[in-house]
């Protein structure tokens, strides 16, 4: 992996590698790239992988390398402390509870010493700690250059490292906040650089999508009405005009979000069945009233002369916002979707690009040449194809995009480490009683095991009724999702190493749990997309446009990358031992089966339940034996 690396960074050519979790990956492209003499950017799917290589393999290797280099680590803006918000904070505090104002002591403590501004490194912060919107700002709410610390900004001290930096880590939001900054020629987040490694390349599609698309949400209203307030506040300006504008504004948008969001929990919603349901004409008559409410602020802030450059930008911010509802709401471009996303108390309006392919060949594939695309899950079938089309490497009338490719042998001896198990005779997920066959066979896995169990389950519905079935009956400690904290959820997992854990989507990926703790995956059916989602309804429905199968071109291919995530739970180490269970006999039965197979590593398969206890109970023999 790392020579092929090297030659793609030598020889300015694009690759996409398969590693297997188990691999090296990291230092993998890491050596290569400080050998390369080049600045390199290493884009991660989550912040948690960018932590690690900043906080561990990077300096580890700054430990043992031959020269010294430099390295830097960027973050979305509201990660980081913004010195004139804490100011603000500073001379009078408000908090939305008693629990927000619990924590300001101890950031008070860490903003005094911090050379970084990351919040990431305030021990015991939560990740939806509500105050830090208020200790944070985004590029809108920015003064930059009139910014009184700017020459202590955070921001721009880690931009004016990165400069001089070999490596820059990202995660792959930035990295696409960025790409989208220098299509509309608004600047750029990053400096000039040669090559850029995307690791957990499987996240790009998603990630890109929310950058280049629209989005128009409640939150971006309370924010420019917080930013004009705060403005105003700083300059001690009184303004009767815009206090009055600020406060209709505030009655306009909430009733306005009100009324799209009547009805719904949370989750994705096509727009033009909002639009054309029961709240239609008080959505029209709100968007009406929010339109000239926009224009009247716009107005009042325009007359603040006094404000200067902060003030046009504040009123600028107006006939933005004013602007893209207006594009979301006529839903005249056919490239896109157009969805409602219900979130806790968040309500967004968005435009979702439906064939990424286009977009990703022109702004990323045909402006950089040196490209490296890793993740432990690429491949379906054996094969990169559809990573490939999702990426825009191969689209139909343009000549085929030149990419080396390597898919890596798994590190791990699954044959010997992993079982498969697949009830063959279990009714169909759409049964009736899919819900009371899952709870039977996960007791009954779970008692074979002594609990060490991920049950992982497609949706919230299913993971609450099999829940609710097993909650008294399990001999084992029960930790469910959504019970407490993600992080808090795995420690005690990892601390009771007899414990059952009942999860979704967030669990399938991106969890490490090593040894004895666990020893059995469960998961209850083929992870297919949500078909009624109208974005993935709507790349469905293109797909068939153009000629294809979107079975077989989209639904198939995206589960099985999600299975290959599943599964990869289990077998974390070479001494790892353990049974991964699909309770979908579909695979048995369904000609598309062997599909699914052929994307898996190559375990051994049980189809039935005696079978995988037999293979259980002689893997604890030889254990036993060996100790």
């Amino acid at each position: 992996m790392a020579s092929a690396i090297q030659r793609a960074l030598d020889k300015r050519r694009p690759l996409i590698v398969e590693a297997a979790t188990g691999t090296g990956k990291t230092l993998a492209y890491l050596v290569p790239s400080l050998l390369s003499g080049k600045r390199v950017v290493v884009s991660t799917g989550t912040k948690a992988l960018q932590g690690q290589l900043f906080n561990k393999d990077l300096p580890f290797l700054q430990k043992h390398w031959h020269r010294p280099f430099k390295m830097v680590q960027l973050k979305g803006r509201r990660n980081y402390l913004c010195l004139q918000r804490f100011k603000e904070m500073r001379d009078r505090p408000r908090f939305r509870n008693r629990e927000d104002a619990k924590h300001w002591p101890k950031i008070m403590q860490w903003a005094n010493k911090t050379t970084t501004g990351d919040r990431a490194e305030i021990e015991g912060l939560p990740d939806d700690y509500a105050a830090w919107s208020d200790l944070s700002v985004g590029s809108e709410g920015c003064l930059g250059q009139k910014c009184p610390f700017y020459e202590e900004c955070f921001i721009f001290e880690a931009r004016e490292r990165a400069q001089h930096a070999d490596i820059i880590v990202v995660n792959h939001h930035l990295f696409f906040a960025d790409l989208a900054l220098r299509d509309v020629g608004f600047g750029e987040i990053l400096p000039e650089y040669d090559a850029v490694v995307f690791d957990e390349a499987h996240h790009l599609e998603n990630v890109a999508t929310s950058y280049f698309g629209m989005q128009v949400s409640n939150w971006r209203f309370k924010d420019l009405i917080g930013d004009i307030r705060r403005t105003l506040d700083g300059e001690d300006i009184d303004d009767v005009d815009v206090d009055e504008a600020l406060r209709e504004l505030s009655t306009v948008y909430t009733d306005f979000f009100t009324h799209v969001s009547f009805g719904l929990y949370d989750g994705r919603y096509a727009l033009e069945e909002v639009l054309d349901g029961s709240q239609s004409e008080k959505i029209s008559e709100a968007h009406l009233e929010l339109r000239d409410a926009l224009s009247d602020l716009h107005n009042a802030v325009s007359a603040l002369s006094d404000l200067g450059e902060g003030g046009k930008r504040l009123a600028e911010r107006c006939l933005e916002i004013k602007l893209d509802v207006q594009m979301i709401l006529a839903m005249e471009k056919s490239r896109y979707a157009y969805l409602v996303e219900k979130r806790d108390s968040g309500v967004f309006l968005q435009a979702s690009p439906i064939n990424l392919a286009f977009l990703l060949r022109h702004k990323l594939l045909n402006t950089h040449d040196t490209l490296v695309f890793t993740s432990a899950t690429l491949t379906t079938g054996g094969h990169f194809d559809f990573f490939k089309k999702r990426m825009g490497m191969t689209v139909p009338d343009k000549k085929e995009y030149e990419v080396d490719e390597l898919i890596l042998e798994p590190v791990f001896d699954y044959g010997e480490q992993c079982a498969l198990y697949i009830p063959k005779k279990l009714p169909a997920p759409n049964s009736d009683d899919f819900a009371d066959n899952v709870a039977l066979i996960v007791e009954y896995l779970t008692n074979v095991t002594e609990g060490r169990a991920f049950v992982l389950f497609t949706s919230y519905s299913n993971m609450n009724a099999v829940h609710e079935l097993l909650e008294y009956k399990l001999d084992y400690p029960i930790l469910k999702q959504g019970d407490a904290p993600k992080s808090e959820l795995l420690d005690k997992f990892r601390k009771d190493t007899h414990s059952v854990l009942f999860a979704t989507s967030s669990f399938w990926e991106g969890v490490d749990v090593e040894g004895e703790a666990l020893s059995l995956v469960i998961i209850d059916k083929l992870p297919f997309a949500n078909p009624s989602d109208p974005l993935t309804r709507a790349r469905l429905d293109d797909i068939e446009a153009r000629g294809g199968n979107s079975f077989r071109d989209l639904s198939m291919p995206s589960a099985a990358l999600t299975l290959k995530q599943g599964f990869g739970r289990l077998i974390r180490s070479r001494t790892d031992t353990g049974i991964v269970a699909i309770l979908d006999s579909r695979i048995a039965n369904k000609s598309y089966g062997s599909y699914f197979l052929n994307s898996l590593p190559p375990a051994p398969i049980a189809w039935t339940a005696p079978q995988v206890k037999g293979w259980w109970m002689s893997k604890a023999s030889e254990r036993a034996k060996s100790e």
